[in-house]
């Protein structure tokens, strides 16, 4: 049987499980359950911590590797310089040699996000099953292939956040204008939309945000939505992984190149596909037509490349697909090659591509629209997507939407507008959480505006740690300027005591000292700590000055010619290695005017892959345009040392 997927918002989905649990009855619908594997990392914390490694090494260890394969773990230790002389140590030589023979073994049972199984028999008569952690909630104790195995019919009831942030866009719009925008009245051609997206500038819209999709609408030049289903569909590994298929798809489909089967029982499957196999659909419906099986059979064969250990399965699916070609008249040097477009990598259903394509196009058509709003809400609905709030907050200036740092006495608990610019949230400043904001906001309500960080401090009985932290955020600083004076003054005043008597309010005013002000590079630092963003400015803005006349702002990138030499340096906010750890890196640097994608050769990141993992890089290169593409091709990485610590980016995915 198919799965079924219900997308619903965030807020939603738990409230949507337990209600289909007290519905059908906890014996007739049970979430499915999820087997944990080993991977790299929990190899090295399990298998560590039972040979004896220090806790802190085996932490550290974790936090250095680059490969997601333990195979790979002896490579990579020897090129730590920490690590190299363990290599054969007692102990450490244990870990390399037992690792590898863990990975994707079973770690653990625990409950699937959302797949629910309902049925029309008792499920305890056929399958085990629990009450789950969380109360309201049964769960069996097969996962998603035992259960399709079965038959069992499942529905997966998952969440799809860009519905949450679409849903808080329209009510913050129609607020400000009195009307609420019918989404289901668009212009779904609408050109303005579409060149957006075409010229790179989808960043925080679902499913066309990332590095590869804000190429990939330079390349495909999307008009319509059939456009958009390809375009969401083609960055799927399972598409990326067939060699330069990508590629190939844009040729034939915007440039009508040519092709041709391997085999004429090819075309019923490929030819939506331009010859190439972009959606999964496509894979069952090769299989039948070249093999001769049935949808049930074609489905399984699909559904084994995707199994762990599954070179048996493999293999035997072979000779059956084998069988059935030689039946149908193919040969078994084009069976092979028929059998070898097949692949266990995600790629998406057709009806997906389609939907979410209208979902995406919503998304872009309300940030070029109303942008302000679009970035609330991007903002109040994290995390979801690809980029750092620091990085989408570069790309809201650039649609000209100011951000302001959090206020005591003007922010809300969550981002909100306030006269075209985004006040950021109470409840992002760490420390503080939607708790501590909520508190601050009720008592400011209640009883009016905060008068000092004192009067706060005096108020709601906030501890230190977290008035250091909206200090460091800039929230007095519409009530003291001076950040090192605030935080004196928040030191004066006494909390209110455990058994809620208030402190006696005394003014301590001339107690405080005229102190010299934090610098603006420690105000930056102290930001980007507390609350992983800049609103004022960039990093880069205080590197600069230090860097060679010759470095280049990544904006100037776009205007330089095909195979120009060029300098660029910035926070490096994305490294990804689509075809693993022995593939080409791709890098997005970005500095204070915008960013630019860089190509990192293998070799070359053989040679620099520490300098890599630094908050700042320096690189030089030469610039390649391609397809409506532009790159820079790296010849050297150097990394820049800033002192500052940024927020996590977005790495080997």
């Amino acid at each position: 049987l198919p799965d079924i997927d219900l997308d619903f918002p965030r807020g939603l989905r738990d409230e949507l499980i337990e209600r289909v649990h007290r519905h059908f009855g906890p014996e007739y619908a049970v979430l499915t359950g999820a087997i944990t594997t080993y991977k790299v990392k929990s190899i090295i914390q399990d298998l560590g911590k039972a040979l004896g490694l220090p806790q802190e090494h085996l932490s550290l260890l974790s936090k250095r590797l680059h490969s997601h394969d333990a195979a790979d773990l002896r490579d990579e230790m020897a090129l730590l310089p920490d690590f190299r002389d363990r290599v054969a140590a007692p102990g450490w030589r244990d870990l390399l040699t037992l690792a590898p023979q863990l990975m994707d073994a079973p770690k653990g049972l625990s409950q699937h996000v959302g797949g629910m199984v309902l049925s029309s028999s008792p499920i305890p008569e056929m399958v085990p099953m629990r009450a789950g952690a969380m109360d309201g909630r049964y769960i069996m104790d097969w996962n998603r292939d035992s259960v399709a195995d079965a038959g069992f019919a499942k529905i997966d009831i998952l969440s799809l956040p860009v519905l949450d942030q679409i849903e808080e866009i329209l009510d913050l719009v129609e607020a400000r204008e009195g009307r609420r925008p019918d989404l289901s009245r668009i212009d779904p051609e609408d050109p303005n939309v579409y060149d957006m997206m075409n010229a790179g500038l989808s960043k925080g819209v679902f499913l066309l945000q990332s590095p590869a999709q804000l190429k990939m609408a330079q390349r495909l030049k999307s008009r319509n939505l059939l456009d958009l289903a390809y375009q969401v569909a083609l960055i799927r590994p399972g598409v990326g992984v067939q060699g330069s298929a990508v590629s190939q798809f844009v040729e034939r489909y915007r440039r009508g190149a040519k092709w041709e089967y391997d085999h004429p029982l090819e075309r019923r499957a490929l030819e939506r596909g331009y010859g190439i196999i972009v959606w999964q659909e496509q894979v069952v419906q090769l299989i039948q037509d070249v093999a001769g099986m049935t949808a049930a059979e074609a489905d399984e064969v699909r559904r084994a490349f995707a199994r762990p250990n599954n070179e048996h399965l493999i293999a035997m699916h072979w000779e059956r697909f084998l069988e059935g070609a030689r039946r149908n008249g193919v040969a078994r040097e084009t069976a092979r090659r028929i059998f070898g477009k097949i692949n266990g990598h995600y790629m998406f259903p057709e009806s997906h591509s389609h939907a979410f394509a209208i979902t995406a196009y919503q998304a872009a058509w309300l940030k070029h629209y109303h942008p302000l709003e679009f970035f609330v809400a991007l903002i109040n609905n994290q995390p979801m997507g690809f980029y750092p709030m620091e990085t989408l907050k570069q790309d809201a200036r650039r649609f000209g939407v100011p951000f302001l740092n959090p206020c005591v006495n003007g922010s809300l608990v969550a981002c909100d507008p306030e006269r075209g610019s985004a006040r950021l949230g109470l409840q992002l400043i760490k420390d503080v959480g939607s708790v501590k904001a909520k508190l601050i906001v009720e008592e400011r309500d209640r009883r009016g505006p905060y008068v000092t960080a004192g009067d706060l401090v005096r108020r709601t009985g906030l501890k230190p740690q977290a008035v250091l932290s909206l200090t460091m955020a800039g929230a007095f600083d519409g009530i003291t300027q001076n950040r090192k004076e605030a935080l004196w003054e928040a030191g004066l005043h006494t909390r209110p005591f455990r058994n809620g008597q208030s402190a006696l309010p005394v003014s301590m005013q001339d107690d405080v000292p005229r102190l010299p002000d934090f610098t603006e590079r420690e105000k930056m630092m102290g930001e980007y700590r507390v609350m992983g963003i800049y609103p004022r400015g960039h990093l880069m803005e205080f590197v600069r000055p230090i860097l060679g006349p010759s470095v280049l702002p990544t904006a100037d990138v776009e205007t330089c010619g095909d195979d120009e030499s060029v300098t660029v340096a910035g926070w490096p906010v994305a490294r990804q290695h689509p075809r693993g750890r022995d593939g080409t890196v791709f890098v997005t640097i970005e500095d204070e005017t915008g960013d630019v994608q860089v190509i990192i050769w293998r070799d070359l990141f053989a040679r620099r892959r520490r300098e890599l993992g630094s908050q700042v890089v320096e690189v030089t290169g030469w610039v390649s345009r391609w397809d409506g593409t532009t790159n820079v091709i790296a010849t050297d990485v150097r990394a820049i040392r800033s002192g500052v610590v940024m927020p996590a980016s977005h790495d080997w995915h």
